[in-house]
């Protein structure tokens, strides 16, 4: 379904994922930032090269501690990354194809709204 790009009221949005002609705003658009936020490797964006982590680097170095790592950085970098969101709970677990899976539980701070969104790495 494609959105009217004229009829949004707000500054606040983006393109869907995944999808043509979709747009998300809201808690919704923070959501799919703090995805790209730790999907995206810092500096590999042209223009924007404090956009995104180390994260997958980081805990490939270093698989024995890559829950506590990813944790730390996520929680340093979503709140200067993404300030309408605030960081309330981070948590992590290995999966068995050798993924670390990672819950990130946030606040919308335009809202109060509480919210989470998962991150594979």
């Amino acid at each position: 379904m494609t959105t009217d790009i004229t009829k949004i009221n707000t500054r606040k949005w983006q393109h869907k994922r995944n999808t043509l002609g979709e747009i998300i705003q809201g808690t919704d658009d923070i959501r799919q930032c703090i995805q790209t936020i730790l999907q995206v490797v810092k500096g590999s964006i042209p223009f924007m090269p404090e956009l995104g982590t180390d994260i997958i680097e980081a805990i490939g170095e270093n698989t024995e501690d890559a829950i506590d790592i990813g944790i730390a950085i996520i929680t340093k970098e979503i709140p200067l990354q993404e300030p309408r969101a605030e960081v309330l709970d981070v948590t992590g677990d290995k999966e068995e194809n050798g993924t670390t899976h990672f819950v990130i539980y946030f606040k919308d701070k335009t809202t109060n709204l509480t919210d989470k969104t998962e991150v594979w790495v």
